[in-house]
């Protein structure tokens, strides 16, 4: 049996409620039905900083949560856990930093221009943003999938939490690509990441 790690059972756990809180606020409190062609909209919104901040904290939490995953069933892995686990990692790294950006500039730019996020607009049209964008969400939908059937197959974690995972990381990582509809794949994705990794975190307690 793996080492028990009670502080990244904790990451993981605090980590998977500030990410199902991050989104479901968005819901709340952000004007999702007045989204049509744009992100601007959202953007000017007051509570725009701070959900992003609590998405923020909760994917860097969760990133500790995933080492310490990592490290309780590192034996037991293999090939497919090792390829998944660096995976997941940078792609959680270059989501983050994303996320962060949005956070801090997105903001600002929108005050110069708000056309500036329009689905249409310059960001989403950009020959360097979208591909980096995507080969990142390719590169965290790709180690989250391999990293939770690894998980799946190993002895320590039970099934149903490790495929929450394999199935939610991508569907919120790839989510973004359907435009104005992005909120059900990510919604529906977030919702079995987060629970998965909570239910993972408990079990880091035994």
């Amino acid at each position: 049996m793996g080492k028990n790690f009670p502080a990244f059972s904790l990451a993981n756990i605090i980590g998977g409620v500030l990410l199902l809180a991050f989104w479901f606020l968005y819901a709340i409190l952000l004007p999702y039905n007045d989204l049509d062609t744009t992100l601007s909209i959202l953007v000017k919104n007051k509570n725009w900083v701070f959900l992003n901040i609590v998405g923020v904290s909760g994917s860097i939490i969760a990133l500790l949560g995933l080492v310490g995953i990592y490290m309780k069933g590192a034996e037991t892995f293999g090939f497919l856990g090792n390829i998944g686990f660096l995976l997941a990692f940078i792609g959680t790294v270059l989501l983050t930093g994303a996320l962060l950006w949005d956070t801090i500039i997105w903001p600002i730019l929108v005050k110069i221009d708000p056309s500036i996020l329009d689905f249409q607009g310059p960001i989403y049209s950009s020959k360097t943003f979208v591909p980096f964008f995507i080969i990142s969400g390719v590169i965290y939908a790709l180690g989250y999938i391999s990293f939770g059937i690894a998980l799946a197959k190993s002895p320590l974690f039970p099934s149903w939490p490790s495929l929450m995972i394999a199935v939610g990381a991508p569907l919120f990582g790839l989510g973004s690509m359907f435009g104005k509809a992005q909120v059900y794949p990510r919604s529906i994705g977030i919702t079995l990441f987060s629970i998965g990794l909570i239910w993972i975190g408990l079990i880091l307690k035994m």
